[in-house]
Formats: structure tokens, sequence, C-alpha cells
């Protein structure tokens, strides 16, 4: 496409007239008549403001051809091979994990080593398989740990605070002060627990549900009981001798039936609340 042919074009689509162009440009109408012929050449100057008149760049004006639309830029594509920092977590809490259980096994106690890096095996398996709540899981996961830890190794559970009132000095303040904490941090991961799960509705209506719901109630009522027999068979035989792996056992246990309360605790919570909407 020519030069004149180009302003000719442009001129029409701005609809002006031969004339109005000339008086925009401070030249005759004989000169934008040659121009449009291809007779003569518009000087510089006059290329570059009929330019800006009609909004085009003076390459467009000179070749009559708008330039290639750019493509767009895509972003870059993410690597495969980058990992996410929740596995990268994983990886971190597995090498404590073995850290924990060598120091401890290089020290004489191995059993002791195994419960302490329990937690971060835990929370390993929990980052590597969890989609969400994985802080959540993790929490729990130390906080059973911990507490398994106190009653195993100091018979101390939060059940201790029952008798704060009645508490001598030779019974150990330190005592009532750890219990008092794990009765604390028990009820902040209720809490935490709860909030999680507050948009959370259980339809007991479901017959699905409502079996669930009851049969783990029923569950743990059962498991109390077989709890409160096996200790009251264990402590009061004197033939039977109470080890540290059957004394383990039983706090695991305990720890179990406490996980189990409060999953069926955060279930009726989420039970009793009306679904919004």
């Amino acid at each position: 496409m020519s030069l004149g042919t180009t302003i000719s074009r442009l001129r029409a689509e701005k609809k002006l007239s031969q004339g109005d162009l000339a008086d925009a440009l401070g030249v005759s109408r004989q000169s934008v008549s040659k121009w449009e012929t291809d007779a003569s050449v518009p000087e510089l100057d006059k290329l570059v403001k009929l330019s800006q008149l009609f909004g085009i760049t003076l390459d467009e004006l000179v070749t009559g051809e708008a330039p290639p639309a750019s493509a767009p830029v895509s972003p870059p594509p993410s690597s495969s091979r980058q990992m996410p920092g929740q596995k990268i977590a994983a990886i971190i809490l597995l090498c404590m994990a073995f850290l924990v259980l060598l120091v401890l096994t290089v020290m004489g106690g191995p059993l002791e080593g195994l419960i302490l890096a329990t937690p971060f095996l835990i929370c390993a398996a929990i980052c590597f398989a969890a989609k969400k709540r994985a802080g959540l899981w993790c929490a729990w996961a130390v906080y059973l740990t911990v507490e398994l830890y106190f009653r195993w190794a100091t018979g101390i559970t939060w059940q201790l605070t029952l008798r704060t009132l009645v508490f001598t000095p030779q019974e150990n303040y330190t005592r009532l002060a750890i219990a008092w904490g794990q009765l604390i941090a028990m009820l902040v991961m209720l809490f935490s627990t709860f909030r999680s799960f507050r948009k959370v509705h259980l339809d007991l209506y479901h017959r699905r549900n409502l079996l669930l719901f009851a049969g783990g109630w029923t569950l743990l009522i059962l498991l109390r009981f077989l709890r409160s027999w096996s200790y009251s068979f264990i402590y009061q035989n004197p033939a039977m001798k109470i080890s540290l792996g059957i004394r383990l056992l039983l706090r695991t246990g305990d720890i179990l039936l406490l996980a189990l309360f409060a999953a069926l605790l955060t279930a009726t919570v989420c039970a009793l609340r009306k679904p919004k909407g």
C-alpha cells in the first residue's frame, strides 16, 4: 500500500475532508491532493504531524501496515522438580527424628529416644499425606506424644488438677503445675480443633452418620470400662510385675482414648451446629 493510499484511507476513517486535513497541517488542499495521488511526498515534519493526527506510528504511516501484535508473554513453566514446602518440611522432620533417636540411643535411652522421635515421624507422615489441616494434625501428634511421655515417665495427668484445693506441699507443687499445663494444652487443642471445623456440619439425619456417631460413643464407653478393668487387674494383682513395657502400653491406651474422645467431641459439636443458609 502506497503512502498516498494510506493517507487517503486514514483521512476517510477520521471523516476529514482534504481541506480539513490541509488546515490541520498548515498546507494547501492541493498539497494534500498531490500526496494522496502519490504525485508528491510530504516533508518529514508533515509526516510526523500526520502520524500524530492519525494516532499511529511513523512506520505504520509510511508502510501502511500495522505492526504485528506481540505474542502474550507466558509465565515461565514451573519446574516439575521443584519440591513443595510441605514435603521439604517432612524431610526436615525425618532428619530431626533420626537425630533425636540417635542421640538418646547413644546416651543409653533408646526407648525414650523412640518416644521423643515419634512426633517428628508422625508429623513427617502427615506432611507427606495430608492435603488439609496438616498443621492441626501435627499439633495433635506433638501434644499426644508429649502427654504420653509425661504419663509414662512421671505418672502425671491432667486429672491431678481436680485435687488442687486439697493438694499439699509434700505432694510437690511442681507436679500440680505440670498437670495444669497438660489441662491447658488439652483445652487449647480442643478449641483449635473446634475452630478449624467451625464450617463443617455433621448431618445426623443421614443413617450412616448416625450409626458412626452412636457407634463411636459406644466404643469409647466400652474402652473406658476395659481400661478401668485392666488397671484394677494389674495393680491389684500381687503376682503381676509391672514393667516399663506394660506401663507404656497402658499409657498408650490412655492416649488413644483421649484422641478418640477429642474426635467424638468435635463430631458432636459439628452435629449440634446449625448449617449456615
